[in-house]
């Protein structure tokens, strides 16, 4: 099972709506699908070109890791690695990726970037639930973890 483009599209609209109304900097907006590639891209009016790598990174992380990038990243602290331990070059850290998990198995993950480290993390728990209460409605009963 994987997430479907329609969705991701609504809820990625949704989003960057809210974002719009709530004045603060523009964002983009990923959507992975379970093993890490891209299934939409939204970068606002006005988010820097560079965010479209860090976003999509986001939520390649945290499909391929099945954990929040957060997560990683205190992975990374406590066990003293480094990104390049992973020999993968499109991993990041950063927080504001989350994984989409059906049951057990990862189905996708969206990642956030444009602002704070913690505005990414909470606008991208935004993004997953919008995703999910729609995945839902069709008679699924999808998660993220934290």
């Amino acid at each position: 099972m994987s997430v479907s483009s329609m969705i991701v599209a609504k809820a990625c609209q949704q989003l960057a709506e809210r974002v719009q109304r709530d004045g603060g900097m523009p964002v983009c907006l990923a959507a992975v699908d379970h093993a890490g590639a891209l299934i939409h891209l939204h970068r606002m009016d006005g988010a820097p070109e560079r965010l479209i790598s860090i976003a999509t990174g986001k939520a390649y992380t945290a499909a391929r890791m099945r954990v929040s990038t957060a997560m990683f990243r205190q992975r990374l602290l406590n066990e003293q690695l480094s990104l390049a331990d992973f020999l993968d070059e499109k991993f990041t850290s950063l927080p504001g990726g989350l994984p989409l998990f059906d049951q057990e198995l990862v189905i996708g993950a969206v990642g956030v970037s444009g602002r704070t480290l913690e505005e990414d993390e909470r606008l991208c728990q935004y993004f997953a639930e919008g995703i999910l209460s729609e995945v839902s409605h069709n008679g699924n009963t999808p998660s993220t973890t934290e």
